[in-house]
């Protein structure tokens, strides 16, 4: 039998937790032993178990064979035109269908190692493993000998309490996850905040730069297709006007190109910074209006005793559809008249633009990327 490809990204003081199951660099190459390639078919795997996925990315790297990350929205393939350690991810679908993307293992972790990450510490995941994100957080501990802390199928209440009882020192979330992190209550001991997947507005990173003085705070912006573009670590929302001067960085109808690619975020040049003002295919047509959710829900976060909301479209008979709005209020702001400051922070929105159902509600739900769910619950 031929020997193995060395395995050169794992580092020896690596350790994966979960649901107190704890797995060493070790395991995890013995687990990889076991996993062998059918010919010509890709290796699969879920996100379910970070033990399983570190596993199956070892045993693509060894038997130099595609490995398909599986994240419910594509069904397996039963074969692929790629060859060697190839990653096949699956787009978020937040545009649309969601598609699969080759990204060679090999390039993945030399784009963590550009980054200037260190694996060392104790993270906590709050991303699907076999999402982009995800596998960042995933690859940069098992690469840079941390220890990386995860439970099956927890919500956001239960990870804030595991960051605590596990020490955790690095984390990496969605801006939605962070404002639910801060109500929770809960203050880990961290070192190192992250920031990705949706735009970060200045009063997230003040108020995290409030509560954790000692930890080092950036926002990252990428995608599944292009990958990680840059990160942002000068405590200001956005990012500076200047990196437009060069390539790949520019300015298209109001929307971010990067290398000539339309990221679809819409961005536009406030003095010295550049400011990220939502997606343009999170437009909304209100009786034949193309109205942006997020410009009223910043309204709405800036307001004194609004915790977190969030801002979706509902059906309606007349104009097709509405705005509508949830929001997390503080017991001061729930016990006054909410409606009437919510209504005057909207005052001056075109009409179309201003949600016309209020709820109050007792948590901002997520979706599995940690992006605020935008769809109207059924009746």
């Amino acid at each position: 039998m031929a020997a193995l490809p060395a395995l050169p990204w794992l580092h020896p003081d690596a350790r994966l937790i979960q649901d107190g199951q704890v797995l060493d660099s070790a395991d995890l190459l013995a687990l990889a032993g076991t996993i062998r390639a059918d010919g010509g078919k890709p290796l699969a795997v879920e996100g379910h178990d970070i033990g399983t996925v570190a596993a199956h990315l070892i045993a693509a790297w060894q038997n130099a064979c595609p490995l398909a990350l599986l994240r419910g929205g594509l069904a397996a393939p039963d074969t692929t035109g790629e060859t060697g350690a190839v990653l096949l991810l699956e787009s978020s679908g937040t545009t649309g269908t969601p598609k699969r993307i080759a990204k060679p293992l090999s390039g993945v972790l030399a784009g963590i190692g550009k980054a200037g990450d260190s694996g060392g510490g104790r993270w906590l995941l709050t991303y699907d493993a076999c999402g982009f994100a995800g596998l960042q957080v995933l690859l940069t501990v098992l690469a840079g000998g941390g220890t990386l802390v995860a439970a099956t199928g927890a919500d956001l209440p239960t990870l804030a309490r595991l960051a605590v009882q596990e020490g955790v020192t690095h984390l990496s979330a969605t801006p939605s996850f962070w404002r639910g992190l801060l109500l929770s209550g809960q203050r880990p001991p961290l070192a190192a905040i992250t920031l990705g997947g949706e735009a970060a507005d200045q009063p997230l990173l003040d108020a995290l730069a409030n509560q954790f003085p000692q930890a080092r705070i950036r926002h990252i912006y990428a995608s599944t297709e292009q990958g990680r573009l840059f990160s942002v670590a000068d405590g200001k929302a956005g990012f500076p006007a200047r990196w437009l001067e060069s390539p790949p960085l520019s300015i298209q109808d109001g929307t971010l190109h990067v290398g000539g690619v339309d990221t679809g975020d819409r961005v536009a040049q406030v003095g010295d910074r550049v400011l990220f003002q939502g997606r343009a295919d999170l437009a909304i047509n209100v009786g034949g209006t193309k109205v942006d959710p997020l410009l009223a829900e910043g309204r709405l976060l800036a307001l004194p005793g609004v915790r977190d909301a969030v801002v979706y479209a509902i059906p309606s008979p007349i104009t097709g559809q509405l705005l509508a709005a949830d929001l997390l209020l503080s017991p001061e702001l729930a016990a006054g008249e909410w409606r009437a400051a919510v209504a005057g922070v909207l005052a001056d929105l075109p009409p179309p633009a201003r949600p016309r159902r209020l709820r109050r509600v007792d948590h901002i739900a997520l979706l599995p990327s940690g992006k605020k769910r935008r769809i109207a619950e059924e009746a």
